[in-house]
């Protein structure tokens, strides 16, 4: 483990080098590990650090593009209506690349940091991936799509792509997905939330069965 972690990051640590070290700890992949110069940049929402993104997002290098994901994903505190300092101007960058990402792995910090941006324009954008090959992909859809949708009133496409993912072989997928169909939208139709609650009270992973017995009728 890098030892740099250890101690404080320096508040005047140039931004340059910060990027430096949160591109090495993308490198590293590992979901375990503390990221601590990618949460500094997080807490520097400052023009250099949102245009160094920006410009990395346009990179023919794929690190670099998860990195500028990963980095706008989180670039400064919520407002009151989910909004970051520069969401206006991250959110159509993160819609442009995500139409044109061939990479899994970037693909999937996409989407998250449209969610996290509480990008709603962006639900048709991100509902196609519930299908993607890649289960790392599929998971993030299904933990962010109801940070892009209307929860009182539903988007049918939104819910198809749940239900979907509800069926998904990965366990944690299809958590991600009942307890949004579930838990986070309100007033959602018995004849929407029955049947799936119904095949997923037999599932094989416990947390699962138990969430979806816990509201069945």
């Amino acid at each position: 483990m890098d030892s740099r972690i250890d101690r404080p990051i320096p508040a005047r640590m140039p931004t340059a080098d910060l990027f430096t070290a949160a591109r090495d700890e993308v490198v590293a992949d590992d979901p375990e590990a503390p990221v601590p110069f990618l949460v500094a940049l997080h807490d520097r929402p400052t023009r250099e650090v949102f245009d160094t993104a920006a410009e990395l997002l346009r990179s023919d290098d794929s690190t670099d593009r998860e990195l500028a994901a990963r980095v706008l994903r989180e670039l400064g505190p919520q407002d009151d209506a989910g909004d970051r300092p520069f969401t206006s101007e991250a959110v159509p960058l993160l819609r442009a690349r995500l139409s044109t990402e061939p990479e899994p792995q970037v693909l999937r910090w996409l989407i998250s940091a449209l969610a996290y941006n509480s990008a709603t324009d962006a639900l048709d954008d991100v509902v196609p991936f519930a299908n993607h090959a890649d289960g790392r992909v599929r998971f993030h859809v299904a933990a962010s799509l109801t940070s892009l949708m209307n929860r009182t009133h539903p988007e049918p496409a939104a819910l198809d792509a749940l239900q979907s993912l509800c069926r998904d072989d990965n366990p944690d997928t299809r958590f991600y997905a009942l307890y949004a169909l579930a838990e986070e939208l309100d007033g959602l139709p018995a004849s929407r939330l029955d049947p799936t609650l119904a095949a997923l009270a037999t599932d094989p992973d416990p947390q699962i069965r138990e969430l979806a017995q816990s509201h069945q009728g």
